[in-house]
């Protein structure tokens, strides 16, 4: 048999008590540590907040895009561009003459 190329080694570990010093700074770390996890996840609410306030006022802004785009098609033609003229704005044709009633 063959002798093997790395021949073993026996490594001894001793835990000793942690200094004051190092007690310290692990348990402020630790702190910090959820600290920092409270403020992200306050951070991203926040996020998830505003998103949510965005994606609705995108669904109301393409929701007017939508009728914009349908009533633009309704100006294609003359007749429609009058009945939109008396409908919403009170004008009469030129030819037409208007009897109003008086009170």
């Amino acid at each position: 048999m063959a002798k093997n190329a790395y021949p073993r080694k026996t490594v001894k570990i001793v835990l000793r008590p942690a200094g004051v010093v190092l007690t310290v700074c692990v348990t402020l770390l630790a702190v910090f540590s959820m600290g920092a996890l409270i403020a992200l996840d306050w951070v991203h609410g926040g996020i998830q907040q505003e998103t949510e306030r965005l994606r609705q006022e995108a669904a109301a802004i393409e929701y007017a895009n939508e009728e914009l785009v349908e009533k633009t098609a309704r100006l294609d033609s003359i007749q429609s561009i009058q009945e939109i003229a008396r409908e919403e704005l009170g004008l009469v044709d030129s030819r037409t003459v208007a009897i109003e009633p008086q009170s």
